[in-house]
């Protein structure tokens, strides 16, 4: 909102103390236009209230600067609806539905959200009435209003639509047209809209299909739609009859009714060229109410940054515009080149654990990020494969460099040991998965022994692993082994009568040896 606009200015100390009061309100009416239901419209319509004019919210003009100017709007209050009634005056602190003879404010319909901004009484500039929400029901356009003063029947307001988030919308309308347009000339006629819902920061786009859409399509349907924002083409608009629509070649409809005469939105042809039967042009048009740029130009670009299936049949769109695509191609560009550099360093070798470890957890991060950051959807699906393939491949590394630095810490710790019924001992900084390596190594090698092997870990944690030799089982349970020593431990384990692992927290290894050699030995003398 240009707060320039009016020659005042309401405190923020007030602004806040009243809205808290507004919430507070047990007579504050906060559902969505003003809860009016079926028995307010028809008291409104029995008072002689006027259905309210709204044409003024398509009143505007583009600058040769690229700039949109929005013609100023004064409306008179009709109706005042509050705590369920309808009544003459609303008090400080308090929200209410307003009903003006006329607004420039569009209410939510059309998969177009609803306009912002704020009310000005005219005599009272330094009071503005913060607008919330705007609807529509039974010809009246419903707007929620935060009453930071008093409002009356009958008062005159200036109205001030937040004109930022207006444009951002237009923006988001008309490349949803282009969007459909694109759609259908890649996927074929048959591809029909099945919902959109547009904000100022992106639009969605429901869509039916007959096939999956593929990322070569999606990259076609991108370019289409680029090519009339480079061409800057005029967007046109004109009311039309029904009778006379239904001979517009390549008219895109959704299932809703239209008035008659119906608003039809065109770019690139003025809407009356397209009218004769044997006009073949092909263009985007639509029956449409939304407020839409009047050159596609402003777009600047448009990035489709999210494509699912919803069911079969129906495939959901999400895209973004302007800086916002550009950002999004660009987060693109960065992460590919990110796991280009990942790719690059697992391809040269990973020379010890630690590296692997550290790629592999890299790797996991970048998913992350990959996942939830906004970027072209097509791109974020080659990097997922990708980077799916990455891990895989760094799992392979990781798990041949625990085989082999098991085997190693094997060697050295069975160079000057005999074979014996029971091995307990530790291995400090070692991972679980090195651990269960090396306890099933030591095993095949000392078949009749059963063994738990202990790592503390620099944090204090303790990690356990455990086999027990196989003519042992019905004495001694490899899972009640080691649940006995990290249950002493604080922790847990789990695993079968053959083999288990856990953890726990311990300063004091050689007593939990103890602890873990007198448990098999009383098991195993039974």
């Amino acid at each position: 909102m240009d707060s320039s606009k009016i020659s005042g200015s309401i405190s923020l100390a007030r602004v806040l103390c009243l809205e808290a009061r507004i919430q507070r309100s047990p007579q504050s009416d906060t559902r969505p236009g003003g809860g009016l239901g079926l028995h307010a419209i028809t008291e409104l319509q029995r008072t002689g209230v006027p259905s309210t004019n709204d044409s003024p919210k398509y009143a505007y003009t583009l600058q040769q600067d690229a700039k949109y100017v929005f013609s100023p709007c004064q409306a008179t209050v009709l109706a005042l609806y509050l705590d369920h009634s309808l009544v003459e005056e609303v008090g400080e602190g308090q929200r209410c539905s307003v009903i003006l003879d006329q607004t420039n404010f569009y209410c939510e319909q059309g998969g177009q959200s609803h306009d912002r901004g704020y009310f000005v009484r005219v005599g009272h500039p330094d009071v503005l009435l913060p607008v919330e929400d705007v609807q529509t029901a039974g010809g009246f356009v419903i707007h929620t209003v935060c009453v930071l003063d008093t409002l009356h029947l009958g008062d005159r307001l200036n109205l001030f639509v937040d004109e930022v988030q207006r444009v951002a919308c237009m923006v988001k309308h008309t490349a949803t047209h282009l969007l459909n347009f694109a759609l259908r000339c890649v996927l074929g006629d048959h591809t029909e809209q099945r919902g959109s819902h547009i904000t100022a920061q992106r639009l969605r786009f429901d869509v039916s299909i007959k096939a999956p859409i593929t990322k070569q399509q999606l990259e076609e349907v991108e370019h289409i739609v680029q090519d009339v924002i480079r061409r800057d083409e005029d967007v046109y608009t004109a009311e039309v009859s029904l009778n006379h629509v239904k001979a517009i070649p390549g008219l895109r409809t959704v299932d809703e009714m239209y008035p008659d005469p119906v608003r039809v939105v065109s770019v690139g042809q003025p809407v009356d060229r397209l009218l004769p039967s044997d006009n073949k042009q092909h263009t985007s048009v639509e029956l449409c109410c939304g407020t839409h740029l009047l050159r596609t130009g402003l777009i600047q670009d448009v990035a489709i940054v999210s494509e699912r299936q919803l069911g079969r049949g129906i495939s959901r769109i999400i895209a973004v515009t302007g800086v916002e695509a550009k950002e999004a191609r660009e987060a693109g560009r960065v992460l590919t080149e990110e796991v280009d550099s990942l790719s690059l360093r697992l391809n040269s070798g990973l020379k010890s654990l630690a590296d692997s470890q550290r790629l592999s957890k890299e790797v996991g991060q970048l998913m992350d990020t990959v996942d939830g950051v906004v970027m072209l959807h097509r791109e974020r699906r080659d990097l997922q494969d990708r980077l799916r393939a990455l891990q895989r491949t760094a799992n392979t590394a990781s798990r041949k460099l625990e085989t082999r630095a098991a085997a190693e810490n094997v060697r050295r710790f069975l160079e000057n040991r005999s074979e014996q019924a029971l091995v307990v001992d530790s291995f400090p900084g070692q991972s679980i998965a090195i651990l269960m390596k090396m306890v099933n190594q030591i095993c095949d090698k000392m078949p009749e022994s059963s063994v738990m092997l202990l790592s503390q870990q620099d944090s204090g944690k303790v990690l356990c692993a455990c086999q027990v030799a196989k003519d042992l089982v019905s004495s001694l349970s490899a899972a009640d082994w080691a649940g006995a020593v990290c249950a002493r431990m604080g922790g847990n384990a789990g695993g079968s009568d053959v083999v288990a692992k856990g953890t726990g927290s311990s300063s004091n290894l050689v007593e939990v040896i103890k602890l873990a050699t007198d448990y098999a030995r009383s098991k195993m003398s039974k």
